[in-house]
Order: structure tokens, then C-alpha cells, then sequence
């Protein structure tokens, strides 16, 4: 196989090796161009511009700046969670000694409830029930200052009329009331110094009193903020591991909604909770959703109750109301408010109280809720626990997109294959087509003078365009590799699927590139293997199925689906989908093992792919120092593969280097494609390129030197070291450089 390259192509010694390898190179690479170095990177923007990748843009639309969360602000130590009632009543007793004070109380503030609690620790029985006292101003002497979150100094507290229950619990005569004021604002408790004798209290106590009471609302929301953020890292552990699980698919949705829940109701305290994933697919016009219920803490089982369907739109409840708004709720009592039917579970009899409700939504509204019912401890939810209960939604919102996905991905992918059986219902040729091609053994024999690169069909015998393929491929292939009818089906298929309104990218096309690709390849057998041979033919005939008419820098400009499906050589890759779907529907390999079958369908993507002009110019720049240095081996698989790239740009430029009056019919069809994509981009606003601009036709001439000078026969030139044959198709072109020729 390695001796049938041309020789000069391998590590000879001669003459020329005394030459400087740069000095050679340069002169080489010079070689294989018309046009001067001075000029060639001016011309070559020019006439290889419709086929080069390049960027359109419209208006610049206005960016926003994004912003980022800063992980390094969250630098406080998180320590093991304290006693913060311990520590404020301890605290209190020490002020009690300092200020020679009778007694202290200690209340605790409420703003759920709006009362202030009495610490346990005040009290002589601590099994009764907590004592409460509503916040307001009068009467009582803390409640009142919970109200104004001012400090009350009462030098003699029986004769203060604005007080008539005094301290409430004992006779004291004076008494000093110090609100714990957090710095966010919120009054957390109310330190009550009482003497039972008259001695008020004096400026410096006071001034003690306030400051320590000012550490100390300081202090209560620091370890606050340290407790929230123990539990929300020890809450985002465990859930990060559950994400890891369903998100790697070792977890189904039932299971991951329930261990969720599980979680949350644990580390919160709830008693019972309810998952609910709306239903946008449904016909109904109401929000429907699936709903999963853990049950109620004190039942045996953990399992989820999953209910077929729960009309949200319709439901007089807080997970309905949530539905319809889009805005969290957090509510003390739902078995009071007015808003809802009065909540009984209809299983367990409990009454509903204390509820947590938050939407999930994305850009088009609510796609799920969450609903936590009743804590443990009979307490409302705070706001500690809508913080908490945030970062739950976060993820529970990362489920749920994931399982919308994962839903999209199965109806698509099933989708996908109910369109595929449907387009092979369609791919097949008209049976009056096959039949008469069929009654002349699957081929019709070539007029005189096919066998030359000069040769093109002409309009009297385009209907045997079909036949003269099938004569190509049995005559390069002696029917060893499929039989007649399967290939006669196969060739009225492919050539079916060319839009032959187009003016170019027809069937008539199709047509010319695969003769100038067998004249090569029949002429210098040997080169390359059957599976080579075979892919290259089989990409000759398909390489432009269903070419739009378009470029693929069009495709990018109007964001058609090709465009976005692949990131560069829109139309090969597109080009290639479809050839490979239609043999594998015919099935016009099965002859061959499966491991041949496996290689052709590469090749032939390779050699579709190369096609586009954007790789063949990446391809010459590698090919051209090999063969300037005369490194090139046939035995390098990389090396035959640029070839095989320079021979299917070679065929697919075939028409250029038609006699004269071919040729200028050819290049016609191309420009009137351009012009009717010129058209399209002047529509909607931009300018169209020089060569399809279709107010510079005269350009054409001088637009169709500077083609075939700068990428044309460079790549003839090229190909000829390795082919040979090839110089009647370089001669054309040198003459097509003529500019007298034109006019």
C-alpha cells in the first residue's frame, strides 16, 4: 500500500537536500499559489468570505451585572449551640447582686404571639403552664416596656398611677425595667430589677444596667445568627448527599421527595409535611398538581401517600392560596383564618394550626410547594425557621427542575423516535422510478466521453442521473458489497432528498461531485482501501442532503436549529445526520462485518465534514509543510485522512474546471444562491457580502479569477503530487485565470 504514493513524496536523498529546510519550505508553500504574498491575505477575505465562519451582529444589547455571592463574609466560628435562656437569666441574678436589688424578673418577648413569657426560672412551680402577659402599655411594667422598647426607672412604683397591677407578682417600691434590645431592632427580653424597701435606683446603676443590657441584645443575636448557621450547614450536608444520590440517578423521585421530607420535618421539628409538583401538560386550564404526603409524625409509616391529582386552583387551603399568588405564607393558625376551609386531617382528626407554605417557581410561575404543618413543641413558626425553611426551597426548587428535565429528556427522546419512524415511512423512491430503473439491471450505461473531466450531464439525460450513479459504484465495486435493488433504492432515496428547487445544491450537483470523485479514485486504484473507497463515494453522493440554499454563517445569523446544535460546520454535520440515517434504514452495509460497517460510517463523517470549506483551508495549512518537507507517509492514518479532505474539496470544486461554457453555467447557479441569500440578509437589514450582493453582478468575473486562483487551484496543485490524473483539471483552471476569456 505504501509504495503506491508518488516518490517524491518520500525521505530521498538528492539535489534538493542541500537546499535550507526553511528556504525550501517557503518556496514550496509559494509554489502552490497564483497570487503574490504581498496581496494574497486581501484577496483571500475577499472571494473565501462566504464560505469563511464569521460572526454577524446585531445591536448590542444592554448587559447587566451580575452579581456574585461572597463566601469569604462568612468568617464567624460556629461553636456548639448554648443555653441562651441559661445564660440571660444567670446573667440577670448577677445584676440582681451588683445592684442590690430584692428580686429580678426575667420575661421573654414574644412578637408571634405578642406576649411576653415569664422564664421558667421565675416561677415556683415550673410544671404549670408558661405565664403570659400581652404586650401593651399600662398596667404592667414590662409589658409596657416590650411595647416601647424603652427603659422604665420607677423610684416609687405604688403611687405610679400608669401601672395599676404594679410588677404583677410581688409589692415592690421601686424597680428598674431594662428592655434587651437586639440590634436589628427586635426586643428579645425584659430584665425587671425590684426592691421591696425605698431606695431607688441611681444614675449609676442605671448607666450599668443599660450598657450590659445593650452586650447583651448583641451577644443573643450573634449566637443566634452562629445557631442559624450551625443548622443550616449541618441541613446542607445532609441534602447535598441526598442531590448527589438522585442527581447521579441512584435515587428515584418518590425517594427523594420522601428522605427530603423526612429531613426537614426532623431538623425542624415538624409534625407533618406535603410536596406538591404542578402539572403543566394536562388539558385543564387549572393548576393540577401531584401531591406527596409524608403523614403525620406520630403515624408508623414514613412512606409518602402520593394522590393521583390535587386541584391547587380550586383548593380552599393554604398550599392553593400559595398556587394562585406565588407568595410564601406563614401562618399561626390556619384553623381560624377566614381564608380556608377549616383544616382537619380527615385521617387523624387533627385540627391545623402553625403552617409553613412556600412557592417553587421558575421564569413562568409556580412549578411546586412545599407545606410544613405544626411543630412539636405547639410553638408558631419564626423567623429563624423561614430562614432555615429557605435554603429547604433552594433545593427542593434544584429537584424539581431536575425532574422537569428528566421528564422533557424522556418525551423528547420518545418524541425523537416517533419522528424518525415517521421520516422512514417517507424515504422511499417512487415505485415507478424503481421499477424502470430496475428493467435495465439497476444502471444505465454512460453516453461517450464520460469517462473525462470534461464531461457533464445535459438536460436531454438528467432522468439518468440515478442509472449513471448506480454505473459508478458497480463499476468501482463489481456488486460485492450490496445488491442491485439495494442500491438502486438507496441512490433514488439520497438523491430524493436534494432540494432541487435550489439552484446549485441539487440532485445535479450531487451529481457532478461524485463522477469528478470516481474518475479520481477509478484512475488510482490501489491508494486506498475498500472501506476507504466506499466511504468516499457514499460522501460524494450525500454530502449536501438537504442543503437549504443557505450558508451556515446565515444559519447563525437568523439562530436556525442547526446552528444551535452544533458548534461549528452546521450543514455537514446535518448533511452527515441524514446519510447516515438513510443506510442505516436501507441497511446498505449489512453485507459488510460489523466492525467495517462501524469504520465506514467514521470516514464518512470525516469526509462529509471536510467538505466545508472553513476545514479545508485548516487542513491545507497541516498538508502543505508535509509536503514541502517531504515528510509525508501514506502509512500515517492522519496523513491519508488529509488527503482523502483535499480530494473531497477537490470533486466539490470539480465544476470550475468544466470547459468554459459548463463552467460559466455552473458558476451562475452558485451566484443566483448567493444572490437569493443576499436578498434574504438585505431584508432584514444588514449588508450583504460582495459575492452576494446582487447589485454587483458585474463583479463576477473578476470575483471568479480571484476564486479559483486563491482556492481552487491551490488545492488542484496540491492534489496533484498524489494524484496525477488530475492535470486535465489544473490545465482548465489555469485557463480559466485568463481574464480574456470573460468578456
Amino acid at each position: 500500500m505504501g509504495d503506491t504514493g508518488p516518490k517524491y513524496l518520500y525521505k530521498n536523498k538528492g539535489e534538493d537536500d542541500n537546499i535550507p529546510v526553511g528556504k525550501r519550505s517557503t518556496a514550496s508553500k509559494q509554489s502552490h499559489s497564483l497570487i503574490a504574498p504581498e496581496r494574497f491575505c486581501r484577496v483571500t477575505k475577499r472571494v473565501i468570505a462566504p464560505y469563511a465562519q464569521i460572526q454577524r451582529k446585531g445591536a448590542k444589547g444592554e448587559q447587566k451585572d451580575e452579581i456574585f455571592m461572597d463566601i469569604n463574609r462568612f468568617t464567624v466560628l460556629l461553636e456548639d449551640v448554648v443555653d441562651l435562656d441559661a445564660l440571660l437569666f444567670e446573667t440577670a441574678n448577677v445584676l440582681k447582686i451588683v445592684t442590690h436589688s430584692t428580686g429580678v424578673f426575667v420575661y421573654k418577648v414574644d412578637n408571634a404571639k405578642q406576649e411576653i413569657i415569664l422564664m421558667p426560672q421565675n416561677t415556683t412551680n415550673t410544671i404549670r403552664h408558661e405565664v403570659n402577659i400581652p404586650i401593651g402599655q399600662g398596667k404592667v411594667a414590662a409589658a409596657h416596656v416590650a411595647a416601647t422598647k424603652n427603659y422604665l426607672l420607677l423610684p416609687d412604683l405604688p403611687r405610679d398611677c400608669r401601672f395599676s397591677e404594679g410588677l404583677k407578682w410581688v409589692n415592690a417600691r421601686t424597680a428598674l425595667c431594662m428592655p434587651v434590645v437586639k440590634p436589628d431592632g427586635d426586643c428579645h427580653a425584659v430584665i425587671e430589677l425590684y426592691k421591696t424597701h425605698d431606695e431607688p435606683y441611681n444614675s449609676d446603676v442605671l448607666y450599668m444596667v443599660m450598657s450590659l443590657a445593650c452586650w447583651i441584645g448583641a451577644a443573643v443575636q450573634q449566637t443566634q445568627v452562629r445557631i442559624t448557621m450551625h443548622k443550616m450547614a449541618h441541613l446542607n450536608a445532609e441534602l447535598l448527599t441526598l442531590l448527589h444520590k438522585y442527581f447521579c440517578e441512584l435515587a428515584s423521585l418518590d425517594t427523594m421527595i420522601t428522605d427530603m421530607l423526612a429531613v426537614i420535618k426532623k431538623f425542624m421539628g415538624v409534625t407533618h409535611s406535603r410536596f406538591f409538583i404542578v402539572d403543566r401538560d394536562g388539558i385543564s386550564s387549572d393548576m393540577v398538581a401531584d401531591m406527596w404526603d409524608d403523614g403525620w409524625s406520630s403515624e408508623r409509616t414514613n412512606m409518602p401517600k402520593k394522590k393521583q391529582k390535587i386541584n391547587l386552583s380550586q383548593e380552599q387551603s393554604p398550599a392553593g392560596l400559595v398556587a394562585r399568588t406565588g407568595e410564601s405564607l406563614n401562618i399561626r393558625d390556619v384553623y381560624s383564618d377566614e381564608r380556608f376551609v377549616n383544616e382537619v386531617d380527615i385521617l387523624t382528626g387533627r385540627v391545623v394550626r402553625a403552617t409553613l407554605v412556600s412557592p417553587i417557581t421558575d421564569k413562568q410561575g409556580v412549578i411546586g410547594i412545599v407545606q410544613l404543618i405544626g411543630k412539636r413543641n405547639q410553638e408558631p413558626f419564626d423567623a429563624d425557621d423561614v430562614k432555615v425553611f429557605d435554603v429547604f426551597i433552594g433545593y427542593c426548587t434544584l429537584i424539581v427542575h431536575f425532574a422537569n428535565m428528566q421528564q422533557m429528556k424522556v418525551y423528547h427522546s420518545n418524541m425523537n423516535t416517533v419522528y424518525s419512524e415517521l421520516i422512514t415511512i417517507h424515504l422511499h423512491p417512487c415505485k415507478h422510478d424503481y421499477n424502470k430503473l430496475m428493467e435495465l439491471q439497476g444502471i444505465v450505461t454512460p453516453p461517450e466521453g464520460f469517462m473525462s473531466f470534461d464531461y457533464y450531464i445535459d438536460k436531454e439525460s438528467k432522468n439518468c442521473i440515478p442509472g449513471m450513479i448506480c454505473y459508478m459504484f458497480v463499476k468501482m465495486f463489481n456488486d460485492e458489497y450490496f445488491n442491485r435493488s439495494q442500491l438502486v433504492d438507496f441512490v433514488l432515496t439520497i438523491l430524493g432528498r436534494y432540494r432541487n428547487t435550489n439552484p446549485y445544491h441539487n440532485s445535479e450537483h450531487a451529481f457532478c461531485f461524485t463522477h469528478g470523485l470516481f474518475l479520481i479514485l477509478v484512475n488510482n486504484k490501489g491508494i486506498f482501501n475498500y472501506t476507504e473507497t466506499l466511504a468516499l463515494m457514499l460522501a460524494g453522493l450525500c454530502h449536501d442532503l438537504d442543503h437549504p440554499g443557505y450558508n451556515n454563517n446565515f444559519l447563525t445569523l437568523i439562530k436556525h436549529p442547526l446552528s444551535l446544535m452544533y458548534k461549528y460546520s452546521n450543514l455537514e454535520f446535518h448533511h452527515y445526520f441524514i446519510a447516515r440515517k438513510i443506510i442505516e434504514d436501507k441497511k446498505l452495509l449489512d453485507r459488510l462485518p460489523l466492525e467495517d460497517q462501524e469504520i465506514i460510517k467514521l470516514e464518512l463523517k470525516y469526509d462529509i465534514l471536510s467538505t466545508d470549506l472553513a476545514v479545508y483551508f485548516q487542513v491545507r495549512a497541516q498538508l502543505v509543510p508535509l509536503v514541502s518537507d517531504h515528510t509525508y507517509d501514506w502509512g500515517n492514518k492522519s496523513h491519508r485522512r488529509m488527503v482523502k479532505s483535499m480530494l473531497m474539496t477537490a470533486s466539490d470544486l470539480v465544476g470550475c474546471c468544466k470547459p468554459f461554457s459548463t463552467a460559466k453555467q455552473i458558476a451562475e447557479c452558485v451566484y443566483e444562491e448567493f444572490y437569493n441569500q443576499g436578498d434574504k440578509e438585505r431584508e432584514m437589514g444588514y449588508t450583504p457580502l460582495c459575492m452576494m450582493d446582487r447589485r454587483r453582478s458585474l463583479n463576477q468575473p473578476a470575483e471568479q479569477i480571484q476564486f479559483i486562483s486563491v482556492v481552487v487551484m491551490p488545492c488542484l496543485t496540491l492534489l496533484q503530487g498524489f494524484f496525477p490524473n488530475v492535470n486535465k483539471l489544473v490545465e482548465n483552471c489555469r485557463i480559466r485565470t485568463n481574464p480574456k476569456i470573460y468578456f
